[in-house]
């Protein structure tokens, strides 16, 4: 291949990947497929430029000095005051990622924009992607689709752990999966992050997998590890995980929910 045939190859490659780069964007920022989320209630705020702002929800979480709506884009939290909207976005600059680890970052929140409302209220938006929902909306799990949730919560707290600090805050409604891609994002209240000095998340991460768990019969491995310690930290823990997956799901297999 000559030169001149070298470069208008490399050249119409670029081309199909930034195409298909594009076409993959586009489905992942289709909504018109997610059918589950419905509108279940409205409410309005009027902005410090004195214009209204409504959203529309699915669901409502309540937190001291704060609330989370579950819109049909975003996630939207309204703080009382601005430092604990700061306090949130502090927790979220915490987190540092591996360079080796391009799709890590996708398991976190990501800030579409920040609002000020009269009376001092503060609010901030964050993506939610099509199909995203709380872990409890699709429970109870089998069991092996409570193993991919498990996989996806271990990844979160290999995260912090790199990070070196704890979300404190893992819960059934903080934890978002998506059923169709098995993906994952950690939401909850970020205001609790914190230097890591203990197991916590590791710990919730069983607690909330218990929650979320149907009553049938599960593989031996998998209640081992839900009433298990955590190991010392989340690399060990992951690879605990990981023998259980071999062990009592013989591999890593992708079965739609």
């Amino acid at each position: 291949m000559s030169d001149s045939e070298l470069k208008g190859n490399n050249e119409f490659r670029k081309k199909m990947v930034t195409y298909y780069s594009a076409r993959a964007m586009e489905k992942e920022n289709d909504y018109s497929g997610d059918t589950l989320w419905e509108e279940t209630g409205r409410v309005e705020y009027i902005m410090e430029n004195g214009s209204e702002l409504a959203i529309a929800y699915m669901d409502k979480y309540e937190y001291p000095r704060m609330t989370c709506y579950l819109a049909k884009k975003n996630v939207v939290y309204i703080f009382d005051n601005n430092e604990e909207a700061d306090l949130f976005l502090w927790g979220l600059d915490s987190l540092v990622f591996p360079e080796a680890d391009m799709k890590l970052d996708r398991c976190f929140p990501v800030l579409r924009q920040r609002v000020s409302l009269e009376g001092g209220k503060e609010v901030l938006v964050f993506v939610r992607k099509p199909y995203f929902y709380p872990a409890e909306v699709f429970a109870p799990y089998e069991p092996e689709h409570l193993a991919w949730v498990i996989s996806r919560m271990e990844n979160m707290c290999c995260a912090l752990e790199y990070s070196g600090v704890s979300h404190g805050d893992i819960s059934t409604f903080s934890v978002f999966v998506n059923p169709l891609t098995h993906e994952g994002m950690l939401f909850g209240d970020w205001r609790k992050v914190g230097v890591k000095r203990s197991n916590l998340d590791l710990k919730l991460v069983r607690e909330t997998a218990k929650k979320i768990m149907c009553k049938t019969r599960h593989p031996v491995e998998l209640t081992e590890f839900l009433r298990s310690m955590p190991r010392r930290d989340a690399y060990e823990d992951f690879e605990y995980w990981d023998t259980v997956i071999e062990r009592g799901f013989g591999g890593h297999r992708f079965k739609k929910l």
